[in-house]
């Protein structure tokens, strides 16, 4: 039996449930194929995405955003391991109306940290994963890989840097005075990225330790490329078996209220500005 274009329900997936919101967006013409938009969230519509019947089996992961937004039910906030079942709970969802074997997005996720000095600052995440971990985040979770194949070949590469003993440079500026102090005797004692990044990974608030050197760091592990940003997931490979979803019907008469994506407004600086930074106060 076929779907409804057009329905809103819940689904409960773990601790949390979210709401599933299927819609047509008709095409402006006759020889553009009608886009299929499914979205996923709380009160505020977190994630979305678009196929087409043309091919079905394509999807694009228009958006995703959680940071400060309603995602689920009650007041709960999704981020982390959370996001990873948000998704995990909307690709299944999403397989209920499209055979799905790749999702498509670009990775320009971030996040907020905040600095010694209370300053707000933006971090990006594919990046500061990567030189935290040697992958990125949608890597570590999904098995996400670049599109297309030379830039996945790039970005192999720069894993294979981040274990290679040739491209830790002997010498390596922190941005600060007290990171310097807390970091060189630990960069002094180890031979790779890796191992460095194992040792230091355990101090406290280590975004705000890492915001002033962590894209010069991933500069060099890319060898003064870009990191690629245009992702793709097989959806076959993922390890969905524990992910349970229910599907809840709404009650009679009931009503879901439903929010569209609410913009990020807040502006914060991204790159850190050298002067700043030699300022903080680590210890």
């Amino acid at each position: 039996m076929s779907l409804p274009d057009n329905e809103s329900y819940k689904i409960k997936a773990g601790n949390f449930q979210f709401t599933v919101k299927k819609s047509v967006a008709l095409a402006y013409s006759s020889d553009k194929p009608v886009k299929h938009l499914l979205r996923v969230g709380g009160e505020d519509m977190c994630m979305e995405y678009v196929y087409n019947d043309i091919n079905p089996y394509n999807v694009v992961l228009q958006w995703l955003h959680t940071a400060g937004q309603k995602c689920a039910d009650g007041e709960v906030t999704i981020r982390g391991e959370n996001t990873v079942l948000l998704i995990y709970a909307s690709v299944k969802a999403l397989r209920q109306y499209t055979p799905v074997k790749y999702i498509d997005f670009l990775d320009n996720s971030h996040f907020l940290c905040k600095l010694p000095n209370n300053s707000t600052v933006k971090i990006f995440l594919n990046r500061y994963y990567f030189v935290l971990h040697g992958k990125t985040w949608y890597h570590a979770k999904f098995g996400a890989y670049p599109i297309p194949e030379n830039d996945a070949l790039r970005y192999e590469s720069y894993i294979s840097n981040y274990d290679n003993p040739t491209k830790k440079p002997s010498e390596f500026d922190f941005m600060n005075a007290d990171l310097n102090k807390l970091f060189l005797p630990i960069w002094n004692s180890t031979k790779t990225w890796r191992e460095f990044m194992n040792e230091i990974k355990k101090f406290p608030n280590i975004c705000q330790k890492m915001f002033p050197w962590y894209l010069s760091a991933a500069s060099i592990i890319m060898g003064g490329s870009q990191m690629p940003d245009n992702l793709r997931i097989d959806v076959g490979k993922l390890n969905m078996k524990n992910i349970k979803v229910e599907r809840v019907e709404k009650q009679a008469g009931g009503r879901i209220r439903m929010k569209n994506y609410i913009y990020d407004l807040f502006v914060a600086p991204d790159c850190p500005i050298p002067r700043e930074c030699r300022k903080l106060k680590y210890i």
